[in-house]
Order: structure tokens, then sequence, then C-alpha cells
């Protein structure tokens, strides 16, 4: 039941980035660096795990301030790692819901503080699953906040 209705998600999530993305034109394409340090809530252990990861990613904003964007990197204490997610321009803001495939958690990011080569961002992650049952040291948890450089960008 739990793997139909997470496939469900998957697909249906899926389905809306690249509608979203092809839906409107693109307006902006920005390339980025980001640095995040956190704190992960394992699902084997009582108590919080610091990591730390280093990404690449793009993000991409149509005409009606509709966000897609995707991301990977490496980290720690996972190894590897990577995000896409969908999500609504507020003036400087971005605000952002997606999924995290490893380690697998559900997502929701907001940037602020913007400054002239990038902006902070911060990001609360949880696993609707049952982590116990799939991966061992799965996270159960997320929380950090991060840097992101931009790259380039494209109007």
């Amino acid at each position: 039941m739990k793997k139909t209705i997470f496939s469900s998600l998957l697909l249906l999530f899926f389905f809306l980035t690249s509608n979203a993305q092809k839906s409107n034109s693109i307006t902006s394409e920005n390339s980025f660096i980001e640095w995040n340090v956190g704190i992960a809530f394992i699902a084997d252990e009582n108590f919080p795990f610091p990591g730390s990861s280093v990404l690449w990613g793009k993000t991409y904003v149509n005409k009606n301030d509709i966000i897609f964007e995707y991301q990977a990197g490496f980290a720690l204490p996972s190894l590897i790692t990577g995000k896409i997610g969908i999500g609504k321009m507020f003036n400087t803001t971005k605000v952002i819901v997606g999924i995290r495939p490893f380690p697998f958690n559900i997502f929701l990011q907001s940037s602020f503080a913007t400054r002239k080569n990038g902006y902070w961002i911060t990001s609360v992650e949880l696993n609707p699953l049952n982590a116990n049952n799939y991966v061992s040291f799965a996270s159960k948890a997320i929380v950090n906040v991060g840097y992101r450089w931009s790259l380039n960008a494209k109007k």
C-alpha cells in the first residue's frame, strides 16, 4: 500500500514538474553551487547527526514565477545526494517543495537574505516512509541551512 501511494505521488510530482517547465516560456535560468550544513535525525540512532553537502544545480523560472529546480552533489554522511522540486517565487523569495531521492525525503525549502552573488536557503525534510524498513542509516528528518552562489543568470 505504501509503495503504491509513494509511486503515485512520485509520478504525479514528475508530471507536474514537466508541465511547469513546458507550459510557460522560461524567463530566467540560473546555475548555482550550494553548500549546506545541517542535522539529520537518523532512524537507527537516538541522537541528531551532523551533515554537510556541496551541490551543483539549475533553477528555471517561468513568466508566472513558477520554479523548477534540480541539484546533485556530494554529501556527508550519505556520500551522494540530490533534489528535484517545484515552487513559486514571491518577490525575491523562492519557496520550493520537492523530493530528495537519496536519502529519501520530502522537503520544503525557502530562500532568504539575497546578496549580490547569491542567497541563503533553509530547508526542512521529512521521510514519510518507515525509514527502518527500507535502508539502514536512513533519515527520519533533516534540517539545514546553506548558501547558494549564482554561477550565471540568463534572462
